[in-house]
């Protein structure tokens, strides 16, 4: 809501103004009035306007003088003159006065409306420039203009939120040293990015706090039905010289707050939080060994599933199953030459799954997979990118077959979790669009060298065993249907 100002000496025209506002303008809001040139400059020395609406005769100071102090003190303000007909010699003053707009009387409703329309797309523009280098400034601790941060925000206070969705990404710095205003500006917030795409900074006005929790919530499932979203406020109204700060101990809750497949808002309210590392106790460390050097992979994964459903229990956070899922590999590391010889792969294939994870138990059941299947592709020392290459390489190979997710999961020793994030990671695609591309590359190749063949039997060949579905994916995904597609070729 941009803020107005209106100064008339005439009360009757002064409520007119202030009705038209009003009633046909939802961006514009009355600020306050004023009825001499005198009582406006009070009157702006105390508040913030983003425009003001002035009679141009009044008693004492004129709208003119009233436009040229105004500007003086809040040079960002756009001022529409209000004038009679037989005031044409204020003209040139109202010209170097940088008046936007100079509206005659009587007021008519249609005029008005237009003059605050173009107003507003000045404002939008002016004041999105303005902020687009401004607030990520103030937000990164970086020198900004205090004059220019005053004229934007003074005396305006706001409620800020932080907002991060899915899962923490553990190698991600904990202070955000750059940022960008998020384009275009959402109608309740103003939005900047944070330390990746997955992390927000939100910026509301002042209004009811149930008013702004709700808007919260309902941008916090923008992105769809993900199994964590984490965001911590402010619930009390703030300057926005406090953005850095709050940006700094948000971080802070974010990481030791964040807790797989749960979603929270936190309510901040600053002060300290303690500092704790857990670690596995030695006597199951001491198992541990006996399990990994006596082949009992059973007992291996039992006693990891464990862990998952107690962490689970207990609402472990995020960086306190990171660290004892590091501490594992660390121990298996140790314990198994083959293991060591993977450690450093292992590690960061330990970050990617835990980025994605939906649960602690999908989580720990890839971790086993990765560190533990015996025989599998997974165990005969592959990296991250030579199990993607595998993957994509058998799909090719097997597209005819009725393939699912699993049964290529089985083939390769890992688990749908971890699959995943390799084809999000290596090709920026998922299984089942490789999967589809794969086969309808196939079926084009089959349309081409063999127009003649029947399209059950193309489907077929492909993978497919209702020919009218094959159709489907095929317009889907070339734009055409088969027998299109045959003509052109």
């Amino acid at each position: 809501m941009y803020r107005v100002l209106i100064v008339d000496d005439e009360l009757p025209a002064q409520r007119f103004v202030r009705s038209i506002i009003e009633q046909f303008s939802a961006t514009f809001q009355v600020a306050g009035t004023a009825s001499s040139g005198e009582q406006a400059l009070e009157f702006l020395q105390l508040e913030t306007v983003d425009l003001l609406v002035t009679d141009i005769s009044m008693h004492g100071m004129n709208g003119i003088e009233l436009a040229k102090s105004a500007r003086a003190l809040q040079p960002n303000i756009r001022i529409v003159i209000i004038s009679g007909y037989g005031e044409f010699e204020y003209a040139q003053g109202a010209i170097e006065a940088g008046v936007d707009e100079y509206l005659l009387k009587p007021v008519s409703i249609s005029k008005m409306s237009a003059i605050l329309q173009s107003i507003e797309k000045k404002l939008t523009s002016q004041n999105t420039d303005i902020e687009a280098s401004l607030l990520p400034a103030i937000a990164c601790g970086q020198p900004y203009s205090a004059e220019t941060a005053a004229q934007m925000y003074s005396r305006r206070r706001f409620r800020f939120a932080m907002i991060r969705w899915g899962n923490q990404d553990m190698t991600l710095p904990r202070v955000l040293s750059a940022s960008s205003l998020v384009l275009p500006k959402q109608e309740r917030f103003q939005v900047l990015r944070g330390r990746d795409d997955d992390e927000q900074i939100l910026i509301a006005p002042e209004g009811p706090v149930e008013e702004f929790l709700t808007d919260l919530s309902v941008y916090m499932t923008r992105k769809g039905p993900l199994s964590t979203w984490t965001a911590v406020y402010t619930p009390a109204e703030r300057e926005i010289e406090f953005l850095p700060a709050f940006i700094e101990w948000s971080l802070t809750l974010l990481y030791r707050k964040t807790v797989i497949g749960r979603h929270q808002i936190i309510q901040f309210t600053g002060g300290a939080m303690p500092k704790e590392h857990m670690r596995l106790p030695a006597s199951e460390m001491n198992q541990y060994t006996y399990f990994i050097t006596s082949a009992k992979y059973r007992m291996i994964k039992d006693y990891f599933m464990s862990l998952a459903s107690s962490w689970e229990k207990d609402q472990l956070p995020q960086r306190e199953v990171w660290h004892l899922g590091r501490q594992l590999i660390h121990h298996a590391s140790a314990v198994s030459p083959s293991i060591g010889a993977r450690q450093e792969d292992l590690l960061t294939g330990f970050n990617d799954l835990i980025r994605s994870a939906s649960s602690t138990g999908d989580l720990m059941a890839s971790a086993y997979s990765m560190l533990f299947d015996g025989g599998s592709m997974s165990d005969r020392k592959l990296s991250p990118r030579e199990l993607y290459d595998y993957a994509a390489q058998y799909i090719r190979d097997n597209y005819a077959q009725p393939l699912s997710m699993q049964s290529v999961c089985d083939e390769i020793g890992i688990s749908q979790t971890y699959l995943s994030r390799l084809f999000r990671k290596y090709s920026d695609t998922t299984f089942n669009a490789w999967l589809t591309r794969c086969r309808m590359e196939a079926a084009k190749k089959l349309l081409t060298e063999k127009p003649d063949l029947l399209l059950r039997d193309v489907a077929a060949c492909v993978g497919y065993e209702d020919s009218s579905y094959f159709t489907k994916v095929f317009h889907q995904y070339t734009g055409q249907t088969p027998s299109q597609f045959t003509s052109d070729n």
